[in-house]
C-alpha cells in the first residue's frame, strides 16, 4: 500500500496524551509547515499558527473556555463549567491554534485543509493529534478567551476556527468501522 495513503488509515483522534513527553520543536515546525502547504481560497494564506507550550497560558485558556460554557444553551457543553477533570485539549502538551485575518475568503474551508494537513503530518512523525472546536464558533472573541489567545501571540484581530491537539498518545485508539454505502460511482 502506498506510504501516503496508509498514513490517512491510520490517523486516529487521540484523546489521551502522554503529559510527559512533549513533541521536540522540529517536530511541532514539521507539522505547522504541512498546514501552511495546504490550498487556499485564490492561494491567500490568511492563517495564522500560534503553537502553544506554556502550562500556565493553556490552564488559563482552560479555565475561560470552562467559564463560557457555563452560558451554553446546552446541557452537555454547559455540564463542562462544573466538571473539575474537564479539559478541552485533553491535556496535551502543545495546541496549535488556526486563526484567519479578514483576508479570508473562505476561513472555515482553508481552516479544514490546513488541519487535516497537519493531522496527517502529524501521524506520520508519530505524533497524536485532536481536533479541538472550542475556541471557534464565536469563542475566541469572548474576551475571558480572547485576553489569553493575546498573550499567547495570536494576532489581534484574527478570529481563531479550530486548534490541534498535539502530543504523543497513551494509548492508540482503536479504528472504528466506517459508513459504508456512501458512494456511488455513475459512469
Amino acid at each position: 500500500m502506498n506510504a501516503t495513503i496508509r498514513t490517512l488509515l491510520e490517523r486516529r483522534s487521540v484523546r489521551s496524551f502522554d503529559t510527559a513527553k512533549k513533541a521536540e520543536e522540529r517536530v511541532l515546525t514539521e507539522i505547522v509547515k504541512a498546514g501552511a502547504y495546504a490550498p487556499s481560497a485564490m492561494n491567500r494564506q490568511a492563517w495564522h499558527f500560534t503553537v502553544i507550550e506554556n502550562s500556565r497560558i493553556l490552564l488559563d485558556l482552560n479555565a475561560a473556555v470552562k467559564s463560557i460554557a457555563s452560558q451554553s444553551e446546552e446541557e452537555r457543553i454547559r455540564s463542562r463549567s462544573t466538571d473539575d477533570t474537564y479539559n478541552f485539549y485533553y491535556n496535551a502538551p502543545a495546541l496549535i491554534v488556526v486563526s484567519m485575518s479578514d483576508n479570508a475568503l473562505y476561513p472555515r474551508e482553508d481552516t479544514g485543509c490546513c488541519m487535516q494537513n497537519m493531522m496527517i503530518a502529524a501521524t506520520s512523525l508519530g505524533v497524536g493529534t485532536c481536533w479541538i472546536n472550542q475556541l471557534g464558533n464565536g469563542a475566541s472573541e469572548q474576551p475571558c478567551v480572547r485576553e489569553v489567545l493575546d498573550r499567547a501571540g495570536v494576532p489581534a484581530g484574527n478570529k481563531v476556527y479550530a486548534a490541534l491537539a498535539v502530543g504523543y498518545a497513551l494509548k492508540s485508539p482503536p479504528l472504528k468501522d466506517r459508513v459504508h454505502g456512501v458512494v456511488n460511482f455513475v459512469k
